[in-house]
């Protein structure tokens, strides 16, 4: 179940508001929207960082779990 979108933070991206970049879910964790190409989780400080496919900008986000579709 969704709680709120994720967008880029980045002015300068071309998505009117920020690109989508997933969903924060009700119990802390991540679900990636499809159209992210590329991120990396890192386990041991729970920080995931996922790029912007619009402006390539890189968001960091701290959370208990990941999900992509992809």
């Amino acid at each position: 179940m969704s709680r709120s979108w994720w967008r880029c933070r980045n002015q300068g991206c071309p998505v009117r508001h920020g690109a989508v970049l997933g969903r924060v879910t009700a119990e802390g964790g991540l679900v990636l929207d499809p159209a992210v190409r590329s991120f990396a989780a890192y386990l041991d400080t729970g920080r995931i960082e996922v790029v912007c496919p619009a402006c390539d900008t890189m968001r960091a986000f701290r959370g208990t779990s990941i999900q992509s579709t992809a």
